[in-house]
Formats: structure tokens, sequence, C-alpha cells
């Protein structure tokens, strides 16, 4: 909550506590004095060491009470002696705090609400959500009848003490249609109400209310409200946004509420479910919670920075999702308003800096690590390569026997590899920490701008440019587009833009010349997947000239042989391309050159002057006066390599070097009967990663095999590494227990102890808040001092201490609650209600709320017969105004960039299985309010805008949800527009209409069904939207005007509204 909003819950939490504001009431610490001094003063005099000013602390009892000089801030009972009233209350601006220059002053009530307090005793009490919740006995009431369950004795109590009374009984058709819309997410049937109305036995609505815990429709219903609290999505977020799979954890979500899990083992599973004693598929699926979270695999992302971030969202959503507090706001700096140090957060971190993940994953869709989920066949064909491999691998000697193998024929092997073509070799740079050119020629390259380092290569050294440094080879390679020539060499790109190789032009304008280059990709340049590399001669850019590219990307960070070949044809057809040897297919951008391309600029690479410095690893550059055949192609790209690391000593190779000659050895000189088991080896490992590919994963939680070590991180930065801390708890709660281990399985049973005052509380708050709009808490993302205080203490602690004693039931408290008098009173109100409690915190009256943006879509798909009820699978892909995900995609290049919508019954699943982009969230459930997902969130905001009432009306969706409604009501009440006008409305709202409002309808149908006769083409226009099929058995014009009619009656508030 905004920090900005406190002071008013502080007053709108004292209006709720006490019947009226009298000189003798007694000042409540904590619900009426802890917010004034948390949203005033410790931001100065807090629990942020610090930020703190004068060494003073407000928010602990020694620091209120502490004595400063020759006074005490506070004295209990003498105003005279408090320094902290004196300060407050002073007449002279200069000695009152806070100071004139604070962004918060004090009211001259709340200067009067804590002279109160001292007046009365000062009485200091700890923050109410850290203490242990206690069983209050059931307050007594005057009205004895009311009270149907523990509940409505709390709620009764408070409002006999406002002089307020509860509302009669909300009537049979709206507490149907309330309780199957709170615990499934749907709309009730006209012959479900019609049952529930015959039924006149005491127990018809436990009767209902049991039906609806029962069905599948339930899981859903709950799992929506969990799947904003772990952030789930479809997508990796970051600017890529590209797609991941992890609706097997969603589906294991909905199984858990539909099996009634308890709340415990729930928690246990999604924490630490595979640190379990033999943790079965299931419960490595549930630790999915928290690899929700975004992950980023962008160009110039920093690996240890987004591992940081990826622990940071765990603590944060751990610490909202089952203990109400934000404990991430203590990662930069002690928590200026609760008692979080910066060192608890980082020991609360520690649980979960334990997972064997990148910082940079999720290129390929699910990042490391997974589970793989393959079907039955899947299974034996994974295990059937996995087994082929490792009986491979035992019948390969060690690798102590290959070292003795390979250094015999490494003393013989430059004698039988073949030598490198020297024929028309014009210059020759090996890149070996110098720039000589060794081709006899001596066309030696100096360093213009910059120094130039040198790193291992493919071919021994390589030199490395950082984009600032300039090398220039003179009048080396003078080429002509009338004569053959070749260029062949190793590159490793690590730029992220537009950049040269090698550069031959006159100037920046006709370029006239050659250049080799990396493009300049919008789509890529952000990302980490690689450029196309284009050769360009021109005469005069860009009327005269030639161009080719790769039709495939070159991976950066990648080592890459190329080998160029020019027939001097004249033509782009006389280019062939050889990457790593092979032949690789390439695409002509432009082909129309007449002119020279001589030119007498020097060959450079990184030359500033035309805009394009060079940022990776180049080595063994070649350039040849005519065309390469295969075999010399194949030298230069797999045995020079070899060659090169035979010459330098085993102990000098660098690993990658020494894996190379090794795979080389293995495969092309190795004894023939290791060879074909090295070979055979490569050929299952690659199926096996073809496999794979296909086997659909989930990703899970999975302890490292050395746990990294942790440290409080200065202002929260990953490289401000300070002291090391060990896995821990704020000091504020409960110890863990001896018994308890020191990782996520620990800190999942600490949260579900008895003893713990926040997981019960926060737990049975969100359900209340599920049903009636409103936690008790109403920040239900924040029980610290900035939240607001709940406004039945004493029911939250009982529900608290009920949820723990029945076992962690959920569906028993969710019976419990929706079963009570409070929740089956009308929602109808006075005028004296809404003045007195205009936001219902009272309860004197029933719940009334608009439908969360799932339920809206819902509902409509279901009153009109279009909601297809399947459980779980793959997410899908309804209708989606054109053009919203391009607008912020990458192209192609990665998947999830282009919404391709979807057919059939993916049109009209639950809305909760429609594909979640966090960069482009769904449009019509963002627009009633749905979150983005990159974050936990406990609480939506709630908005009415025109917008909506724009999409009720023109979304694809709601329009043929109109139609169908249309054409089932045409077909079922039959040709009276009265009967027509009554069913349609009793399915959108589960009553009939009143004589006014049919009176409306009737009149709008009149005069539409005139429009649309007139007007054929407006008729089938409105018709013809959605897929499904329109009835051409009925009246185009009459059909239309109809649905307009089914359209106004979705788009009523009570349609959308749970009342």
């Amino acid at each position: 909550m905004a920090a900005g909003a406190a002071v008013c819950l502080v007053f709108l939490g004292s209006a709720i506590a006490v019947p009226s504001e009298t000189a003798a009431k007694s000042v409540d610490f904590d619900r009426e004095i802890r917010p004034i001094l948390s949203d005033t003063c410790f931001a100065c005099h807090g629990p942020d060491e610090k930020q703190r000013m004068a060494k003073l602390r407000l928010d602990t009892k020694d620091g209120l009470f502490e004595e400063r000089g020759t006074h005490k801030l506070v004295v209990p009972g003498d105003l005279a002696s408090s320094l902290l009233y004196q300060r407050i209350s002073a007449p002279d601006k200069a000695k009152r705090m806070p100071p004139p220059y604070a962004q918060r002053h004090l009211t001259d009530q709340q200067v009067d609400l804590i002279r109160r307090w001292i007046e009365q005793g000062a009485k200091w009490e700890l923050h109410w959500a850290f203490v242990p919740p206690k069983r209050a006995e059931l307050p007594k009431v005057s009205d004895t009848k009311w009270p149907r369950n523990a509940i409505d004795h709390f709620i009764l109590a408070r409002l006999e003490a406002d002089g307020l009374k509860p509302s009669p009984e909300a009537d049979k058709a709206a507490l149907i249609r309330r309780v199957t819309f709170t615990l499934t997410g749907l709309p009730p049937t006209p012959a479900e109400v019609d049952e529930f109305l015959r039924d006149t036995s005491p127990n018809a609505y436990e009767t209902v209310v049991d039906r609806l815990l029962a069905s599948p429709r339930y899981g859903e219903r709950m799992a929506l409200q969990w799947l904003d609290l772990a952030r789930y999505s479809d997508t990796h977020g970051y600017h890529i946004d590209s797609h991941r799979d992890m609706w097997r954890w969603r589906d294991w979500v909905i199984g858990a509420f539909n099996r009634n899990m308890r709340y415990d083992e729930f928690t246990v599973k999604q924490l630490a479910g595979d640190l379990l004693p033999h943790p079965t598929l299931g419960d490595r699926i549930a630790t999915g919670f928290n690899r929700n979270h975004m992950i980023n695999f962008e160009g110039g992302a920093i690996p240890e920075e987004y591992q940081n971030e990826y622990v940071v969202d765990r603590v944060e959503t751990t610490s909202v999702a089952w203990m109400g507090v934000t404990l991430g706001c203590a990662r930069c700096h002690d928590h200026k308003y609760d008692p979080f140090k910066q060192k608890e957060f980082y020991r609360f971190y520690a649980f979960f800096n334990t997972i064997s993940e990148k910082g940079l994953d999720g290129r390929k869709g699910n990042a490391q690590p997974v589970l793989q989920l393959p079907s039955p066949d899947q299974a034996k064909q994974l295990q059937a390569v996995s087994d082929g491999i490792c009986a491979h691998e035992e019948a390969l000697p060690k690798d102590s026997e290959l070292d003795v193998i390979q250094a015999a024929w490494e003393k013989t092997a430059l004698s039988s590899l073949p030598d490198p073509p020297r024929e028309v070799l014009l210059s020759h740079y090996e890149l070996d920490g110098n720039l000589a050119d060794t081709s006899g020629h001596y066309r030696h390259g100096r360093t213009v701008r910059g120094d130039l380092t040198y790193g291992s290569g493919p071919v021994a050294r390589a030199a490395d440019f950082d984009g600032e440094t300039q090398v220039d080879f003179g009048d080396a390679a003078t080429l002509e587009s009338t004569r053959p020539f070749s260029l062949a060499l190793w590159l490793k790109p690590g730029g992220n833009k537009e950049m040269a190789v090698l550069q031959k032009v006159d100037d920046a304008s006709g370029r006239r010349g050659y250049e080799l280059y990396f493009e300049d990709s919008q789509v890529l340049r952000r990302l980490r997947r690689g450029s196309r590399l284009y050769l360009r001669l021109a005469h005069h850019w860009p009327d005269n000239a030639m161009e080719i590219r790769t039709r495939e990307p070159l991976e950066l960070d990648e080592w890459h042989h190329i080998a160029m070949n020019y027939d001097g044809s004249g033509k782009a057809s006389g280019f062939t391309l050889y990457l790593n040897g092979k032949p690789a297919e390439i695409e002509t951008v432009k082909d129309h050159l007449t002119g020279s391309i001589g030119s007498k600029a020097p060959l450079s690479v990184g030359n500033v002057a035309l805009g394009k410095p060079y940022r990776g690893s180049m080595d063994d550059l070649r350039i040849y006066g005519g065309v390469l055949a295969v075999a010399d192609v194949e030298q230069l790209a797999i045995h020079q390599p070899a060659r090169a690391s035979i010459l330098i000593l085993p102990k000098k190779r660098a690993k990658s070097q020494a894996e190379n000659l090794r795979d080389y050895f293995l495969t092309r000189a190795a004894p023939p009967d290791i060879q074909k088991i090295w070979t055979e080896l490569r050929d299952l490992q690659h199926e096996k990663e073809e496999l794979d590919w296909t086997v659909p994963t989930v990703m899970v939680m999975q302890e490292m095999d050395e746990p990294r070590e942790t440290a409080i991180l200065g202002r929260g930065d990953y490289r401000s590494r300070g002291e090391q801390v060990s896995p821990g708890v704020p000091a504020v709660l409960p110890v863990m227990g001896k018994d308890l281990p020191q990782d996520r399985l620990g800190l999942a049973k600490w949260l579900m102890d008895s003893g713990n005052p926040l997981t019960a509380r926060v737990g049975v708050n969100r359900y209340w808040q599920m049903h009636f709009g409103t936690g008790l808490v109403k920040t239900a993302e924040n029980f610290g001092s900035q939240g607001e205080p709940p406004s039945h203490p004493e029911l939250l602690d009982w529900l608290a201490t009920e949820f723990i004693r029945v076992g962690w039931d959920i569906k028993a408290l969710q019976r419990l609650i929706v079963t009570s008098a409070t929740y089956r009173q009308s929602s109808r109100t006075t005028p004296e209600l809404i003045e007195k409690d205009p936001e219902n915190r009272l309860l004197a009256h029933g719940p009334r709320f608009r439908l969360p943006a799932e339920m809206v879509r819902d509902n409509a798909l279901a009153v009109s017969g279009l909601l297809v009820e399947k459980t779980g699978g793959p997410s899908v892909s309804p209708y989606q105004p054109k053009g919203i995900w391009e607008e912020i995609a990458y192209g192609d290049v990665y998947s999830a960039q282009t919404y391709v919508q979807g057919r059939g019954d993916d049109l009209y699943r639950r809305s909760m299985y429609t594909f979640w982009k966090r960069t482009s969230p769904p449009p019509e459930l963002i627009t009633f309010d749905a979150p983005d997902r990159e974050k936990c969130t406990a609480r939506r905001t709630v908005t009415n805008t025109p917008l909506q009432a724009l999409a009720l009306m023109n979304d694809p969706t709601f329009v043929e949800a109109s139609r169908k409604l249309a054409e089932h009501t045409i077909h079922k009440a039959g040709p009276d527009a009265a009967r027509r006008i009554r069913f349609a409305f009793r399915l959108a709202t589960a009553r009939l209409p009143d004589g006014k409002e049919l009176q409306v309808l009737r009149n709008l149908e009149r005069t539409e069904l005139a429009e649309y006769r007139r007007n054929q083409a407006a008729a089938r226009k409105l018709l013809s939207v959605g897929e499904s099929k329109c009835d051409a058995g009925i009246d185009p014009g009459e059909l239309a005007a109809w649905t307009t009619v089914a359209s106004t009656i979705l788009n009523m508030d009570e349609t959308i509204t749970s009342e």
C-alpha cells in the first residue's frame, strides 16, 4: 500500500473499532498510535539504522520510553515530562516534529490522539501481526437468534456496538448465484436455481454448498487466486518474453484444491517438495511455485545479476503469500517500518539461493532445472537411449587410457595431417599474439587505435577486439569483382549490434570496396541469439553493388569457421559459403554490380570512421586469390585446429582446445573399434538431445551439489558482497526449531508451525477476501505497520486458530464462511449504511463486488452456452485484437512473439486457461483489472472505466456470446418477446426482470428489429462475429435484434457483479 494512504487508514480503522469518539475512549496503541508513528516518524526514527537520525528509535518499546538527557520521550500519564508530546505539539515550528521540511506532518487530531494515549498510561504493545493469535470467547450478543456460527457472533457484536443491525438474508436466487460464483467462479444453471428454490428443507443451502465444494470447478476457482500469488505465466517476461511451459504446475494446483489437500501439505510441497523423503512426481511438480518468476536471457544481461533477482523474487513472493509482510523492503537496507533487518532478509534469501539454475536461461523454452514428463512411449525411448549411452560410455577406455593412446598418436600426427592450402595465398594472419603476415608477402598489420589483446582460440591463440580497437592490414587483399577470391577465418562474435569484421572501403557514403559484417537488426540487437553475416561488394552503394548474407544467424559467443568462395562472375550466384567446413545456405540481398570494387583504403578491423567497430574474437585469417576446394575448406575448419593444438603442450592447452582435440582424435584417428564406439555414442547423445526437445517439461526446484555462499549485498547490488550469512528467519518471529533442517523444507515446516503468528492469519484473510471482496485486513499483501489493521481483530484470530484446529482443512474453512449468516445477508444497502460504512467493513449487509476479470468472461460464455468445461491442459489462445503482441515483439526469432488465435474449443475455455504473456496480458482480462503477473499479487485493484463497457459491447467473445444467447433464447422461449426477455434475463442474473426492466428491453427489441430488417447488411455483419456457426434457420434481422438485447443484458452491472 502507498505510504501516503496510511493516515486515511488509521482513521478508518479507528472509526470501525468503536461506536463513538469520546474523551473517555481507551486509545489502542497498536491500532491507533503505531500507524501514526509509522507513517510520520519511522522513516527517520525507525528500524533502518543507516537512515536513523539522532540515534532515536520510536519503533521499539525501549526507544519510545528512552531517557533523553533530563527528559524521557514518553512518561506514562505525564504530558509535561513527555518529550515526544512536547516536540510534536510545540508552538514554535522550528522545534516541532516532524520538521517543516518533512514530507508528512501530524494533524491536530493525531496529536490529540497521542496526547490521550499518554494521559491514559501510554500502554505499549508489539505489533498485532507478530503476536500469536489468541482464540477469544464468542462475544455475547443481544440478538441470539441471528448467528448461525461463530463468525456471526463477532460480526453482530460489532454491529450492535455501533447501533446497527444486520441485513435480512438474501433471497434464494441471489444467494445461490453469489455462492456459486465465489466457490466455482461460474454462474448457477437455471436447473440448479430451480432445484434450490424447490428445496424447502432446513439444510437446503448447506446442500448446495457441499455440492459446490465437491465440484471440479471449485479447484479451478481456488487456483485462480493462487495463480496471482504465484505470478503464473506462460512466458518468461522481460523484453523478449518468450514461451515457457508451466501449465502442469497449474494443473497440480487445481488438483490439490479439488482433493482438499491440507494447507500445510500444500505449502510444504510447493516450497520444498523436492526435499521430502522419496518425493513423488507430484511433489516435484509442486515446487514449480518458486520457478514461476521472470527469467532473462537478453544480450548484455549479466548472469550473476539476474540469478540474484530470481532469488530476491522468491523471498518477496514467499513472504507475501504466506506471511503477508514486505520483507523485500529490507533488501537494500533495514526495513523502514517493520522490524526486519537487512541481514535477516539475506538469511531468508539463503533458503532459496541453493538452486541449480543459470542467471541467463530459457532461450529454448523452460529454464533449468526442469523435470521431464514424458509420455509412456517417450519414456521407453528415453530409457533405451540412456541405456545405450551408458553402455557406450562404459565401453570406451577410461580417460587415463585414452590419454596414453592419444599421446602416442600425437607424436606422429603432424606428418599425417593434411597441410593447409598455400596456393594463391595472398595474406595469412595467424593472430597468435601479433599481426604478422605469414603468407610470405609480409603485409603485416598494425594497431591504429586501442589495445589489442589475445586469448585462446581454435587455432592456438586469437585476437580479441573490444569494440574500441582498430587494426589496419595496409594494401593486403586488393580484390576485384572480376577475379575469383576466397576469405577464410574463425570468428567468435561478441557484439550485439551491427559491426564490420573486415572492411576495405573508400568512404562511408559510396562505400566502394568490400566488407564482411554482421547485420544491425533491432530484433537481434537486444537478444543474445546472434546475427546474420553479410558480404558486400560495391562500386557505389547502394545502386551499384552486390550483397549476400547467411540464411541463419551466427550464435554469439560461439566460434564459427567461415569460408567464403567467389568465382569472379560478377553475380551473386558466384558465391559459396561454408560454415564449420560444411556448405551453408545464403540469400541474395542485392545483385547489381557492374563497376570496379578496387579501393585504396587499407583492409581494416574496427574502423570507427565507418561507424562499425567490431567486438568479438578472430583467429587464423586467410585471403586467397582463387577458389578453395572442398578439401581445402575442410582442412582449415577441421584439421588445422587439431594441428595447432598438437603443437601446444598438453598442460598448456585451453580446456576447449583439449576437448576439441580429443573429439578429433576419437572421431578420426583412434583405433577403429574406439572410433566406432565414439561415433555411436555421439549419435546416441544427439538422438537424446532431439528426444529431450520433444519431451514436455516443467520447471522445478532442485538443490545444487555445492550450495552457493550467501552474503549481504550492499544496496541489494550483486556486485557488493559483504558479510556471509546462513539461512534463518526474522528475529521478531518464532525461532526455527533445532529439529528442523536449515533448508527450504525446514522453512516450510516453520511457516506451518501453529506458533507462527502470520501464516494462518494471512491464509484465512485471503479466503475471506475471496468471498467478501475485501479481507478482514484490507491490505492482504501487508500485515506490517504500514498495512491496515484488521476490521475485526478477534474474528481474524478466531478464524486463524480454527483453521489450525481443523487441521488446515481449506474446504472446512470455506464452508464455515459461506454458511455464516454474515455471508448470507442481502447485499442491499441504505443511505444510513452508505454514510456510516461506505466500504461495508462492518458487514451490516452482504458482499457486493464486481466479478474478477476471468469470471466476467466466463460468465458470458456460460450463460450463452459456449463454455467448454474441460479441466487442465496447455494454455489456449482465444480471440484477441490483431497486432498487440507484434507491437512489442522481436520478429519471429523467438516464440510467443506473434499471436496465433486458436480454433474450436480453445476459443471457449475458462479464462484461467488463456495464454498469459507478461508484457501483453490478455487485453479483455487486464481491462477488468487482471494483473500482469510479473510479481506476486495478493490483492487486485478494482477500477470502473468506460473501456470496460466498450469491451463488453464490442469484444468478439461478448458479441459472439450475445448471439449464442439470443439463439438459445429464441429456441427455448418461443415467439413471445416478453417471455424471451424473462428467459435471457434470468439466465444472466438468476432472477426475473421487473416491469420497468422488461419494458426497456422490449422497447429496445422493437427498435433494433426495425433497424436490422431495414439494414440487412448490418445484421449480417453483426452475426458474422465469432467462429461458431450462426443459426441459418432464424431470420437475420430478428436474430441481430435479439443479439443486441442479449448484449445489453450481458452488459448490465448486475450481470458482472456478485451480490
